[in-house]
């Protein structure tokens, strides 16, 4: 019997049975449902193939149409821009946990999750880990593709470009962790949709992924330096085609473990109030 065919078969007393789940138990519940959600997102091969060409469009429109225009001293426009591109869409497929989430609040989804006898933060940290799998490979079909067909380098070894994609990956669970909490306090999903694009746009375009901080106005700068998609684009950067890494790589782990320890803590407590 699978574990969305349980039911209330235990009556009243069985729901005080979670309390008594090993960590086996927990993480076969997660597991059931990162496989749970993964599978509705293969099935839905409309969404698949959007998931690539849409961040496709603006890579090509990047790389080919503001190459000509923008000057980067020390590096070509296209070699600068891609791990901002990479980044920006790592936040927008993010976008997509927080309209999930908030479906499955709507639909009555996380109500029948909530009286089955599983782990109260399988739910949600199921959904973030599969959104940030498929996040991994959606940031792996793009950087490959940007290394065939856009001439983008990687130029210090194979180490150091897995590293470089893995930075970006890696964030993708700290914004689906936001996104999900998002999507559970917004039970409609045009409303958590919204609330999710809103700081969207200014964290990826007053960042140093599409700017040279130093070109960008005073009160700019300030925010772009402390900006956590600034911090994943630059060590991203400078991993793939060189640069500073210990300062980038401090801001990164601060932002990335911070953001995703809180909204894991907040989105789980949400959870737990139906």
């Amino acid at each position: 019997m699978s574990l969305l065919q349980l039911g209330h078969s235990g009556g009243p007393g069985a729901l005080p049975e979670i309390d008594r789940l090993t960590p086996g138990q927990v993480g076969a519940n997660i597991a059931t449902l990162v496989h749970r959600n993964l599978l509705k997102f293969y099935r839905n091969r409309q969404l698949l193939l959007l998931s690539i060409v849409q961040p496709l469009t603006n890579m090509m429109l990047f790389a080919y149409v503001f190459n000509n225009v923008a000057r980067i001293p020390g590096v070509a426009y296209r070699d600068y821009v891609i791990p901002g591109v990479l980044t920006q869409a790592v936040m927008v497929a993010a976008m997509r946990t927080g309209v999930a989430v908030s479906h499955d609040s709507s639909s009555g989804m996380n109500d029948r999750l909530r009286s089955l006898p599983i782990a109260r933060s399988a739910a949600l940290v199921g959904r973030t880990i599969s959104d940030t799998i498929r996040i991994s490979v959606q940031t792996a079909v793009l950087a490959a593709i940007a290394v065939i067909f856009v001439g983008f380098q990687f130029q210090f070894g194979a180490l150091r470009a897995v590293a470089s994609i893995g930075a970006i990956a890696l964030f993708g669970l700290a914004v689906t962790s936001f996104a999900a909490w998002v999507g559970l306090t917004s039970r409609d999903p045009e409303a958590a949709q919204t609330m999710l694009i809103t700081p969207t746009l200014p964290l990826v375009f007053g960042s140093s992924g599409f700017a040279p901080i130093d070109q960008m106005p005073g009160w700019l700068q300030a925010f772009a330096r402390v900006n956590p998609v600034t911090s994943v684009v630059d060590l991203s950067r400078h991993l793939a085609v060189g640069g500073d890494l210990l300062t980038p790589f401090v801001h990164y782990a601060l932002w990335t473990g911070g953001i995703t320890i809180l909204f894991t803590y907040l989105g789980v407590r949400r959870y737990q109030r139906p």
